[in-house]
This record gives C-alpha cells, sequence and structure tokens, in this order.
C-alpha cells in the first residue's frame, strides 16, 4: 500500500469532504507551483528526498515512539490523543508512515490534498494550532539528530575516499597528514590541502542541502495543515454571519409588537397625566386656601409674641425687684453679723492690750537691769585683763569685749521692743476707729433694710401687672387656638386631594412598568440586532487572504 494512502483514514474521515476541502482552500495546481516555486522547492529537493528514504525509514520506529512520548508528557496534547478513535500505537503506525511518505511523495495536488484532509483531522480533533504547528518542532529534533549522524557520515566517507585516491608522499596516511597541514619537509604551504578541505566543504554542503530540502517539504506540509485550520475558522465566521443576519431579520419582525405596545402605553400614560394635572390643579387652589388661613394664623401668632414680649419684661423686671430685695436683706443680715463679729474683736482686743503691755512694761524692766550688769561685768572684765597680763588676759579680755557686744545688742533690741509698744499704741488707736466703722456700718445696715421693704412693695406691683397681661396672653391664645383649627382642616382637605394624586401616580407608575418591560424587550431584542455584522458577501476566507 502507498504509505500516503496509509495514515489519517480513521473514522473521522467520514466527516468531510477532502475533494471540497481542497476546492474550499483554493489548493490547485496553479497555486502549489506557486508555492513551491516561492520557497524554492524543486525536483532537485525530491531527488534528495528520495535518497533520505532509507533514514528515514531506518528510524522511523524510533522517531514514532520518541515523538508520542513526548506528546503524552503534556496534558493539552495528550487529551487531543485521547480523543482520537484511534489507540497510541495504531497512531504511532499512522506516524511512521507520515514519516515515510515526507520521502516517497510524488508531491503532486494528491500528495498535498492529502496533507489538508490530514491537517482538518487535527482540526476536528479541537487540536490547536499551536500544537499542531508546535510538535514540527519535535520532528525537527528527531529528523535532524539522525541527519547530522548521516552528515557525519558522509563527510567520513568522502575523506576516507579522498584519502584512497592519495596512494602517494608515503601513502594515504601521510596523505592525509600533509592535506591536514602536517608535512615534514620545508614545505611554506600553510592550513588545508586545497582538494582536501574542498572535498570536506563539499559533503557538508551536500548534507545541508538535504537538510534544506527536508525542511521545504515539511514548510508546505505546515502551510497546507495552517490552510485548513484558517478555512474551518472561515466557515464558522461565515456560518455565525449568516445565523446573525438570518436574527437580523427574525429581531425586525420581533421588535414590531413591542413598538406597538410602546406607542399603546404612551397613549396611556398621557391620558393619565392629564387626570394628573386635573388633581394638581385643584390642589393648588386648595393650597392657596390653606396659605390664606395660615397668615391669619401667622398674624395671630404675631400678636401673642407681642404680648408675650411684654409679659417677658413685666417678669424680667419683677425678677429683678425680687433680686434686689433679696441682695438687700442678705446685705443687712451681712453687715449685723459684722457687727457682731467687729464688737467682739474690739472686746478681745482691748483686754490683750492691757495684759501684753503689763508684760512688756516688766520685761523692759528686767532687760534694762541684765543690760546694766552686763556692762558693768565687761568693764571689770577689761579691768582686770590688763591688770593680770598673762595669757588668761588675753582670754578675758575677748570674753570681755563679747559680753560687751552682748550689752550693746541688747539696747538695740530694747529700741525695737519700744518700737513695737508704739505699734501696740497704734493698734489701740485704729480699734478705736474700728468701733467707730461699726457703728457706721449699723447706721448704713438700718438704710438698707429700709430699701428692701420698699423693693418688695414694688415687686407686688409688678406681679399685679404681670397678672392683668396673662389674661391678654390667654385671649390670643385661644384665637390662636381656633385658626389652627381651621388650618387643620384645610391641611386634611389636602390630603383627600395628596390621595387622589398618589392613585393617580400608581396608575401612571403601573404603565410605566409596562412600558418598561416593553422597553427591556427591545433592548434585548436590539442587543441581538447590534452583533449581526453587514458588509461585503465575498467569502470570509477570500477576505483572509
Amino acid at each position: 500500500m502507498n504509505p500516503t494512502e496509509t495514515f489519517g483514514t480513521g473514522a473521522l474521515n467520514d466527516a468531510f469532504d477532502t475533494a471540497e476541502l481542497v476546492e474550499r482552500i483554493g489548493l490547485t495546481e496553479d497555486e502549489l507551483a506557486w508555492r513551491k516555486h516561492f520557497i524554492g522547492f524543486d525536483e532537485s529537493d525530491e531527488r534528495r528526498l528520495a535518497d533520505l528514504e532509507p533514514v528515514v525509514r531506518d528510524n522511523q520506529d524510533a522517531i514514532a515512539d520518541d515523538f508520542y512520548e513526548n506528546l503524552l508528557g503534556y496534558e493539552g496534547t495528550r487529551n487531543v490523543i485521547e480523543r482520537s478513535p484511534k489507540g497510541v500505537e495504531a497512531l504511532k503506525q499512522t506516524q511512521r508512515a507520515y514519516l515515510v511518505s515526507l520521502s516517497t511523495g510524488d508531491y503532486d495536488q494528491q500528495f498535498f490534498a492529502n496533507r489538508a484532509r490530514i491537517g482538518k483531522l487535527h482540526e476536528l480533533l479541537d487540536m490547536p494550532l499551536k500544537h499542531y504547528i508546535g510538535q514540527y518542532g519535535v520532528y525537527y529534533d528527531l529528523l535532524l539528530e539522525r541527519l547530522n549522524e548521516r552528515i557525519q557520515r558522509q563527510v567520513i566517507e568522502e575523506i576516507e575516499t579522498w584519502a584512497a585516491e592519495r596512494d602517494d608522499d608515503g601513502g594515504a596516511l601521510g596523505g592525509f597528514a600533509g592535506a591536514l597541514g602536517f608535512r615534514g619537509d620545508d614545505s611554506d604551504a600553510d592550513g588545508l590541502e586545497a582538494s582536501f578541505e574542498e572535498t570536506v566543504r563539499d559533503a557538508i554542503d551536500d548534507g545541508m542541502h538535504d537538510v534544506l530540502s527536508l525542511l521545504r517539504i515539511i514548510n508546505l506540509d505546515v502551510q497546507i495543515a495552517t490552510e485548513t485550520y484558517v478555512d474551518s475558522a472561515a466557515q464558522d465566521l461565515e456560518e455565525s454571519i449568516a445565523r446573525r443576519r438570518r436574527l437580523a431579520r427574525e429581531v425586525e419582525t420581533d421588535v414590531q409588537a413591542p413598538i406597538e405596545e410602546l406607542h399603546d402605553a404612551g397613549e396611556e400614560i398621557a391620558a393619565r397625566a392629564e387626570a394628573i394635572s386635573t388633581h394638581t390643579d385643584r390642589q393648588a387652589d386648595e393650597a392657596t386656601d390653606a396659605a390664606a388661613e395660615l397668615g391669619e394664623l401667622s398674624a395671630a401668632i404675631e400678636e401673642v409674641a407681642s404680648v408675650t414680649d411684654t409679659v417677658s419684661e413685666e417678669s424680667t423686671r419683677t425678677e429683678r425687684l425680687a433680686a434686689d430685695g433679696a441682695s438687700a436683706a442678705t446685705d443687712a443680715i451681712d453687715d449685723l453679723e459684722k457687727i457682731d463679729e467687729a464688737a467682739g474683736t474690739v472686746s478681745r482686743s482691748v483686754d490683750e492690750l492691757a495684759a501684753r503691755t503689763d508684760e512688756i512694761e516688766t520685761v523692759l524692766e528686767r532687760l534694762e537691769d541684765v543690760a546694766d550688769r552686763t556692762s558693768v561685768l565687761a568693764k571689770n572684765a577689761k579691768i582686770e585683763a590688763t591688770r593680770t597680763g598673762s595669757d588668761n588676759a588675753q582670754t578675758m579680755s575677748v570674753i570681755a569685749e563679747e559680753v560687751d557686744s552682748f550689752a550693746e545688742q541688747t539696747r538695740r533690741d530694747l529700741e525695737r521692743v519700744e518700737g513695737a509698744l508704739e505699734g501696740v499704741r497704734e493698734a489701740a488707736a485704729d480699734t478705736v476707729d474700728a468701733t467707730d466703722a461699726t457703728v457706721e456700718r449699723i447706721d448704713d445696715g438700718t438704710t438698707q433694710i429700709r430699701a428692701t421693704m420698699e423693693s418688695f412693695d414694688e415687686i407686688h406691683e409688678a406681679a399685679q401687672t404681670t397678672a392683668a397681661r396673662m389674661d391678654d396672653v390667654a385671649a390670643a391664645t385661644d384665637q390662636q387656638a381656633h385658626n389652627v383649627q381651621s388650618a387643620a382642616a384645610t391641611v386634611e382637605s389636602i390630603a383627600e386631594t395628596a390621595g387622589d394624586v398618589s392613585g393617580a401616580a400608581q396608575s401612571v407608575a403601573a404603565a410605566s412598568q409596562e412600558q418598561t418591560a416593553s422597553l427591556e424587550s427591545v433592548s434585548e431584542t436590539v442587543a441581538r440586532l447590534t452583533t449581526v455584522e453587514t458588509g461585503t458577501d465575498a467569502p470570509v476566507y477570500e477576505r483572509l487572504e
């Protein structure tokens, strides 16, 4: 069986038509020729790929095993593999056939149509494009590793062939050493021999062209697979556009009824609004009446306020007079208490003054006697110190001086005491003055008591005036109460009208809710309508290009 027919033959192939897919993505002979020419894929690449068949075929098992081992190591690709109707071993067999087909195909329209079919199968398995394209990186690792070994063998074989042809200069080994620049003579040649270097370069170049041919066919394969993903997205987009156009037509029909409902609801709202206007006019008239009643109430309140101000002034005056009377009585009592205290103080002061004066006179007599004796003692001590002339004389002299100093200090103290006695005499004089002041305060207290009695008389008169004013306040209060009752009746009428307005407002609210429901329906329909895309009728696939 042809390897290209071995892979991609699972149950999913019945889900689509490959011929339609090829036609839809525009995979014509001319398109394929342009793509090959664009990346430089020609007959020489086909020959090189054919030469690579043994390498691919010999390593197909190892490559397939390594390939699926890598894919099964990731959750995303593992989930895709689990969705496939084929098992892993069957998928490996498909992979082996695909690898061989890379080097045995005719590379015609049928070959690339099969590639498109494979790409579509992966798309049907919901393999993300990043996984599909990314797996080619695994191919590169696996295939280029084998090609690297092949290139190295080719280079070695070419070197051996070149060496076998150089059987001079000491045999093949000597020729090889000379080619590497290891000559035993005095030759001026430096570096690789030109023929050897050319042989190595040609071998490597040939190997790299093999790699390039493999990369070119894989590039074409990736292009076609990508086209299938783009085609699928384009189909989905065209189907979405078709659905949205159908939806637009449905919306056009669906929106007609809600619009009519809105029209009817608008008329109902207008009628309700007119009723509300009538109720509002009546309420305005009654509010005018209420304003007049409130005006009278305001005038009555002003009168009450005026009377209240007068009463307040009289009350304030009464309170002030009462306070003055209380203050005067308090002052009188305080003065009487002070008079009593002053009288007691005068009596005690006189008694203490007499006793202290006697004591002071006795003390002064004693102090004068002590001072005289001390002075005599000091003089005697000085005389005695002069007479003896001994060491004790000096001590006696010092003592005499100290005693004399003490006598002088004592005399000064006596002088101060005499000054204190003078102060006592002055205090006695102050005591006499305090007694006089006490008499005066008694007179003042009598006067204040008389003033207090007069204040109490005025308080009585003010109280009588307050009582009369309070009668006026009562009358004004009665008038105010009457006005308040009238205002209350008016307010009740306004409340009834407000109830009517409330009922009408509820009706308006109900109509408004109906309108809102209709508007929501229109809004939803319009939202669906706005998602419809319009514009050119060209196929989406062409517009994507």
